[in-house]
Formats: C-alpha cells, sequence, structure tokens
C-alpha cells in the first residue's frame, strides 16, 4: 500500500510534464485505446461539475474503471488531477494523467490488477509510449 501511494505522489508531480500530441477530446482518447488492442467498454457521460470539467466520461478499459475529462484550460485540467482522488475513492490503486486539457483517472476497483500491469499499459497507451 505504501508503493501505492508513492507511485500516485510521484506520477501527480511529474504530471506536468508529461505533454503529448494525438487526437483531440475524449473520444479520441477512447478510440486511441481501442486502436491499441484494448478491450473498451460503452463510455457514458457522468457528471463533469464534481471535476469542475467542461464534460466527463465513465466506463472500463481492460477491467478497470476509468474516468476521461475535457477541461476549457490546462490550469484548470491540473485541478482536474487534484480531483481525481475524489472520483477514485476507497481505491487502494488509482492513478491521474494530464495532457494538454484531458485528464484520465484509472482506478482498480475490483482489485484485479495484483501487480500494476494493466494500469501502467494503459498509462502508456494515454501518454502514448511504444511497447518495448
Amino acid at each position: 500500500m505504501k508503493t501505492h501511494s508513492l507511485l500516485r505522489v510521484g506520477l501527480l508531480l511529474l504530471l506536468p510534464m508529461v505533454q503529448g500530441c494525438g487526437k483531440k477530446g475524449i473520444s479520441g482518447e477512447i478510440q486511441a485505446f481501442k486502436d491499441a488492442g484494448r478491450s473498451v467498454s460503452e463510455f457514458a457521460d457522468t457528471d463533469a461539475s464534481s471535476m469542475q470539467a467542461k464534460r466527463c466520461q465513465q466506463g472500463t478499459i481492460d477491467q478497470m474503471s476509468v474516468l476521461l475529462c475535457e477541461y476549457p484550460s490546462r490550469d484548470s485540467a491540473s485541478a482536474g488531477v487534484r480531483s481525481a482522488s475524489l472520483w477514485a475513492g476507497e481505491s487502494t490503486t488509482w492513478l491521474a494523467l494530464q495532457r494538454d486539457k484531458i485528464v484520465f483517472a484509472v482506478a482498480d476497483r475490483a482489485e484485479v490488477d495484483q501487480n500494476g500491469k494493466t494500469v501502467a499499459a494503459l498509462t502508456k497507451v494515454f501518454r502514448r509510449l511504444a511497447k518495448k
């Protein structure tokens, strides 16, 4: 558990440095996961006001709960990353990343990713890193 907390803190500190390019908006992000061969459920609109976002959608990718939110600016998206802890709730493993005006949050609510490989794989897709 301590490792998960340290991982979250480290990732939150690195978030402003994570930049990428690619498709714009939530639908583009969902398509990127599909294009990467991930198992993507149907995403549905969810209350964006709790994340202070312009628009949010929630669904699952590879059995992980995922929240994607779009913000009007990078600064407001940075605040959204901090709000992701409220969305993650009691999940012991979760993380949130920002790229431009999009925030990606993933939580292992079903505790199916004991070694963190799925969370790491989803992170790579969002950050658009090539598999090694």
